[in-house]
């Protein structure tokens, strides 16, 4: 059996076996949901000159499970993405997440498996489809595969997750990255034809996460909070360095307006051997992350500023609800003299109709591997590109 259908059958399995779950056809209040969702996009790239009329497919076909019985709970999502030639070319499937716990009388929680890391903003640090750079670094809405504890809900929480291995591969896909086939930005191993030719081997190993958060105001619409992470990079040729990142961040409502800031700073100690580069670059200036089938350098120490503002507009508009503007700023400012800043700002909407779900994006930035040509990813960038550059998102997704 392969780890995914491991992970996914633990899941499954605890679920059936909970109290009346065997019921849950004849229950109107099954704690065993299953769901899912379907996804398609319009994308226009300012600087492919191929695709001028830019090109639309399906984006995502995801199936989720979820178990809550008031005791044990669990949930998993495992997805298909199928790309267009415009965005690879390519398909894959992997497990995004997938865990079990237990709820404890205090309310507080236990999570044993493949789950979300609790740093940062949450669940996430943007408003749009395409999240901050800091999810393109490993910094948001990133899975790991390990213990969370979330403490009960209140004007003051915390968790606390320890992680012996990063999200993984759990699935396939046509591309030749295998070790890039996931949902999380993660340290991997460099991929010869799909990547950079480097020869890195890393791994993220035995990461610990920590985050305090304080919410204050008479409705509790201010939260402050700290985070910090640490962990291992095996590099695959018996030696091991640490990683570590620290995090301050605010989100706030203010009526109908809502705010979010975070400040991350994080260093990636590494220990490679001079031929693993490229370009002729200090091989242990950067680092090989990998997600959605690619891997990409991205500088060992840097600097990331998260700063989004938004407002819900009240009323519908024919069969359509729950309009958001938003616009979401971010940018990573690495701490290396050579490497120049990455940027990324996004304005839209996102807004309703029933089970539909719709995203409108504008997105502005420069040396980012998903924003503009530059080769360089998140670490040294060419010179070739040095103005900004657009794609456009437009999303629909029916969520069931």
């Amino acid at each position: 059996m392969s780890a995914s259908a491991s992970l996914c059958a633990v899941a499954m399995g605890i679920a059936f076996l909970a109290p009346g779950a065997a019921s849950a056809q004849e229950e109107s209040a099954s704690p065993l949901t299953i769901g899912g969702a379907v996804r398609f996009n319009y994308v226009h790239k300012s600087w492919q000159d191929e695709y001028r009329s830019g090109f639309f497919g399906l984006d995502t076909a995801r199936v989720d499970v979820k178990y809550d019985d008031g005791t044990l709970i669990g949930s998993g999502q495992y997805r298909y993405n199928n790309y267009p030639d415009g965005q690879g070319g390519y398909w894959q499937h992997f497990l995004q997440h997938a865990w079990v716990g237990r709820r404890f009388d205090d309310r507080s929680e236990l999570h044993v498996g493949l789950d979300q890391l609790r740093f940062g903003l949450q669940p996430f640090a943007s408003n749009n489809f395409y999240e901050s750079i800091a999810f393109y670094a490993g910094l948001e809405d990133n899975y790991s595969l390990g213990l969370t504890y979330l403490s009960r809900p209140g004007p003051v929480e915390w968790q606390l997750g320890f992680y012996p291995r990063d999200g993984g591969s759990y699935g396939g896909g046509s591309n030749t990255a295998g070790k890039s086939n996931r949902y999380s930005y993660d340290i991997v191993p460099d991929d010869d034809e799909q990547g950079y030719g480097t020869g890195q081997t890393d791994s993220e190993r035995n990461t610990v996460v920590g985050r305090l958060a304080w919410h204050v105001g008479a409705d509790q619409n201010h939260e402050f909070g700290i985070s910090g992470l640490t962990g291992e990079i095996d590099n695959g040729r018996g030696t091991d360095t640490r990683r570590n990142a620290a995090a301050v961040h605010y989100r706030g409502s203010h009526g109908r307006l809502g705010v979010m800031l975070q400040a991350t700073r994080y260093r990636y100690h590494t220990a490679h051997g001079p031929e693993q580069t490229y370009g002729g670059l200090d091989p242990n200036s950067f680092f090989m992350v990998g997600g959605f089938g690619y891997p990409y350098p991205v500088a060992s120490r840097g600097d990331i500023y998260v700063a989004t503002i938004s407002y819900d507009l009240p009323g519908r508009l024919g069969p359509f609800t729950d309009f958001k503007l938003y616009n979401d700023y971010s940018v990573l400012r690495k701490r290396k003299t050579a490497y120049r800043d990455s940027v990324q700002n996004v304005t839209g909407m996102s807004f309703s109709s029933g089970k539909w779900s719709f995203y409108a994006d504008l997105m502005i930035g420069k040396h980012h591997p998903y924003l503009s040509p530059d080769l360089g990813g998140l670490a040294s960038t060419s010179t070739e590109h040095q103005g900004f550059t657009r794609r456009i998102n437009l999303q629909a997704g029916y969520y069931f």
